[in-house]
């Protein structure tokens, strides 16, 4: 036991095995963080129950908590651009962080991201033997600037899938709606309806429609509600829906008939654009045959000949 004891201690007193140390400890750490994501992303049961769990712990936060403190030093790392700002909060909207807070968030992630990643970049070059100084500011800089760009590249991966998800199952809720509609249903018993059945399939439409089904019946007018969707989301097939419903509640014209042709209207497009990426397809494919096709073609053609060719 001693014997191993002092070996261990050997080890570690040479900055090679404790760099060699740190590495596998941080690329251990990554991985259970990777796989603990992946079993919450893959398994639906754990995230609905999360999510349930999450939506019912909100009014246990303490507002006088990391929020209050951050607001009170909001000067240090917060713009004072108010376009930029709204701008952002537009973002993060469409995102799916709807919180009061998530402004505030946002740049206290980045500010902490641009001290921390240089920090975490000046210790790791402090293992390395012989670096130059150059070579460290070079890092530092590099550290800094993803520090800084790297929250708003994730927000926009994040709008970016969210908003094809819900363009995706907006079809779905929409032929839901127009059956509903046709049963009977008003118009806020139809989007109930339709967000219980698509709570599991579709949880991001679900809960968007459930924040409108909630903001009706607190007594906000369904015109604004609606119009409150299309600012969370903004996915233009939403946003012409609401359109289509606004100007069919304020003539008095039937909501069955206008969903009925905005949902003929709405597969019409969705085949225009299936049309338009395949007649696309011709052009793309230029390239990967010219590439790869041609040489291969040319060598078979041409090789029986120039092998005539050097044996005469």
């Amino acid at each position: 036991m001693d014997f191993l004891m002092q070996l261990l201690t050997g080890l570690l007193s040479t900055s090679q095995w404790s760099l060699v140390l740190t590495l596998s400890a941080a690329v251990f750490i990554f991985t259970l963080a990777l796989l603990l994501l992946a079993d919450d992303l893959f398994n639906p049961v754990r995230s609905r129950f999360k999510r349930e769990i999450s939506s019912d712990a909100i009014s246990l936060i303490d507002p006088n908590g990391l929020s209050e403190k951050l607001r009170k030093h909001n000067s240090l790392f917060t713009p004072s651009d108010k376009s930029l700002l709204q701008r952002t909060a537009t973002r993060l909207h469409y995102g799916g962080f709807h919180g009061r807070n998530s402004l505030l968030h946002y740049y206290a992630t980045r500010m902490l991201l641009m001290v921390s990643l240089p920090l975490l970049a000046l210790m790791a070059t402090s293992f390395i033997p012989g670096i130059k100084s150059m070579v460290i500011v070079q890092a530092l800089l590099v550290s800094i600037a993803i520090g800084y760009m790297a929250p708003s590249f994730i927000l926009d991966k994040l709008i970016s899938t969210r908003q094809k998800t819900i363009r995706r199952a907006f079809p779905d809720a929409l032929d839901l709606l127009v059956v509903c509609s046709e049963a009977g249903l008003s118009l806020d018993a139809a989007i109930q309806k339709v967000t219980s059945e698509l709570s599991i399939s579709q949880p991001i439409l679900a809960d968007e429609l459930d924040i409108v089904i909630a903001e009706t019946r607190a007594g906000i007018d369904r015109h604004k509600a609606l119009q409150k969707l299309v600012e969370r989301t903004g996915v233009d097939d939403i946003k012409g829906l609401v359109a289509a419903l606004s100007q069919s509640m304020r003539f008095g014209t039937s909501i069955v008939e206008t969903l009925k042709v905005y949902s003929e209207e709405l597969r019409d497009k969705r085949t225009q654009a299936a049309e338009a990426v395949a007649a696309k397809i011709g052009t793309k494919l230029i390239f990967p045959l010219a590439m790869c096709l041609l040489p291969a073609f040319l060598i078979v053609v041409m090789a029986p000949a120039i092998i005539i060719f050097k044996n005469m």
